[in-house]
């Protein structure tokens, strides 16, 4: 080949090296696609959450958390992958005030870290956290019912019964709220206030078996014993074969009938 047209050949080649992309960059990224991207990974995480396909919500809140490491959904999502889906209420903890952090005013958030408290027996914890959920979200009477709930199992039944008279003043269809009203009025000695609570739950929600048992109990301390006794067999037509109905409530009847009988 003559020396010239080397020459030009070698300035193609050059120019065109010049020109061209390198093989190994990365193409530019679209904030607009990759957000659009993330939205839909989350929505449809969230789908998966709530049908319990806790590996694909993983999946798919890793692809988000790559990206934006700190995002407080993604984070809130995984705690409850974390939470229910490896029942580890730690971890959950962790991911969820990591959440809170970044945006705290998310009742669901408050929600979640609630669940994961009384999972690691911390009522009193567990029922500020509802508190703040319910404060966050007055209209879900659901969890003001799940605050009182942990407060009556931390002993706290005073706060109790507060918490549960203003969830019926808001939304009385709350459902088993007087039920649940019915027992901490009980644990306080307020045995004839607890009978007419328990009464109002047998007429507003006519499956609460949870009040027949109350009722007897209630029955029980104030000496009455053929009423416990229909009320303890009551419970147990609603619920013939649970743990709760062998080990009390057909105790209980066979216990209370020896005491009569003897």
């Amino acid at each position: 080949m003559p020396r010239f047209a080397a020459c030009a050949l070698t300035v193609v080649l050059t120019a065109a090296s010049a020109l061209a992309p390198a093989c190994n960059s990365t193409p530019a990224v679209d904030p607009a696609e990759q957000a659009a991207q993330m939205k839909k990974d989350l929505a449809n995480a969230a789908a998966r959450v709530n049908d319990e396909k806790w590996q694909e919500a993983e999946n798919m809140l890793k692809r988000v958390l790559e990206v934006e490491p700190s995002n407080p959904e993604a984070q809130a999502l995984l705690a409850k992958v974390r939470l229910y889906g490896d029942k580890d209420p730690a971890k959950a903890i962790e991911l969820i005030d990591k959440a809170i952090a970044a945006k705290g005013d998310v009742a669901d958030y408050h929600a979640t870290r609630a669940a994961a408290l009384e999972k690691s027996d911390k009522d009193g914890d567990a029922a500020a956290s509802w508190g703040k959920a319910a404060q966050l979200d007055p209209d879900n009477g659901n969890y003001g019912l799940h605050q009182g709930q942990a407060l009556r199992r931390a002993k706290q039944f005073e706060q109790a019964e507060a918490v549960f008279r203003e969830v019926i003043k808001n939304d009385e269809a709350v459902k088993f709220v007087y039920s649940e009203l019915g027992d901490v009025l009980r644990e306080q000695g307020k045995l004839d206030e607890a009978l007419t609570t328990y009464a109002k739950a047998m007429i507003k929600y006519q499956g609460d078996k949870t009040a027949h048992a109350g009722a007897a109990q209630v029955y029980e301390a104030k000496g009455e014993t053929q009423k416990a006794i229909d009320e303890w067999s009551t419970y147990i037509r609603m619920d013939c074969c649970s743990d709760f109905s062998n080990n009390v409530a057909k105790k209980r009847i066979a216990e209370l009938q020896q005491g009569r009988a003897g």
